[in-house]
């Protein structure tokens, strides 16, 4: 069938540099944890990771953040930091949903320079503003993010696999200004010409800020009835930003039509609560469920193989692939260009794909950038 041929999207980004060796033992004073391993995972409670993902995993200690990290960040820095001062710690992997955890990469680097750190999902990388950062510190070793650099161009080839004949792309008033975005349109045009896609522009009116999710979602909900009547149900409907998003899957539901792609970091979530899919506390990990869930009540509704998203939160997946990268540089006694090799010919085996690495360098630091495409539900 064609959705089980459909493998997920994720882009996510990579900052490799290289780390000094030299050995602190200073005793541990650290209050998040009483016990140490080779790699300590840092993580909030909202990003949970694939259900008994870490079991049989001696190497990885997990610490969660209190609920309210943020209120006294400096105090939650130090503590993370402290886990240099224990002998058993190589690696520390940081993810966040809140901004301010930055900092804790030179504190861990001033006290044992040796140590790993890894930025796994940095809520500073969903800030333009303060993405340059994340990218650019010299004391982040290693870096798996999320971006959605090429989302546009894999929603169009997305629509091309399902069947679409119309691709219908949703702008607003504040990204007139916007280069990038304007730029990504062009592209967005040849791409659509390149896959016999009629390209349709529609600007949404009368939007309050970028924000303004609501009106967003009553102007596509009526545009999409237009579009349905003119050109029929063979249309995809794609957001140039996430708020648009809600917009574009309702509308299909109510249209019978497609949407190809959206930049939701954590589509499970919005797609469970859009088709009102109740997800207990205790299953919030079993992803394999929530989206077999998804499907379950799409397929009732008329709308299998007409909607996509990603197959776990995006966070998640930095996080996974990043204890992955580690545990495999201890354990084999490899390298990064070894692992990310590895990693490619993975992705080849699993998904049919070949996976690009774009590299671009910043001083002692590199980027890479691997595409993927998204599961259709």
């Amino acid at each position: 069938m064609l959705k089980k041929t459909i493998v997920r999207i994720i882009s996510f980004c990579m900052i490799v540099g290289m780390a000094g060796c030299s050995k602190n033992d200073k005793k541990n004073t650290a209050n998040l944890t009483d016990s140490y391993a080779q790699i300590m995972l840092v993580r909030p409670e909202s990003v949970k990771l694939e259900k008994n993902f870490l079991e049989g995993n001696s190497k990885v200690k997990e610490v969660i953040l209190p609920k309210n990290y943020d209120k006294n960040i400096e105090k939650t820095i130090e503590e993370i930091a402290s886990f240099a001062d224990n002998d058993k710690v190589k690696s520390i992997i940081i993810c966040s949903d809140k901004d301010g955890l930055l900092p804790v990469f030179s504190k861990i680097n001033k006290k044992n320079d040796s140590i790993m750190t890894v930025a796994a999902g940095i809520e500073e990388m969903q800030n333009k503003e303060k993405r340059n950062e994340v990218e650019t510190d010299e004391f982040v070793t290693m870096g798996f993010n999320p971006t959605d650099t090429d989302n546009n161009i894999n929603a169009i080839r997305m629509a091309k696999i399902m069947g679409s004949k119309v691709f219908v792309n949703y702008l607003d008033s504040f990204s007139e200004n916007d280069i990038e975005l304007q730029n990504k349109n062009k592209d967005m045009q040849s791409e659509c010409n390149r896959n016999n896609l009629k390209y349709i522009e529609v600007k949404i009116p009368n939007m309050k800020n970028e924000d303004d999710y609501k009106t967003a979602l009553e102007f596509i909900k009526k545009d999409a009835i237009e579009k349905k009547k003119t050109y029929g149900e063979d249309v995809s409907l794609y957001g140039s930003r996430d708020i648009m998003d809600r917009g574009c899957i309702e509308a299909a539901l109510e249209n019978r039509l497609m949407v190809p792609n959206i930049h939701s970091i954590d589509s499970t979530k919005l797609y469970s609560d859009i088709l009102d899919i109740n997800i207990k506390s205790s299953e919030s990990d079993d992803y394999k469920k929530i989206n077999d869930e998804i499907s379950k009540k799409l397929k009732s509704l008329n709308m299998e193989a007409r909607l996509a998203g990603t197959e776990i939160p995006e966070k998640t997946f930095c996080v996974e692939v990043a204890v992955d990268t580690m545990t495999r540089l201890f354990s084999e006694k490899t390298d990064e260009a070894i692992v990310f090799g590895e990693m490619q010919k993975n992705i080849k085996e699993k998904t049919g794909i070949l996976a690009e690495y774009k590299k671009v360098r910043y001083d002692k630091n590199f980027f890479k950038v691997v595409e993927m495409y998204p599961i259709l539900y």
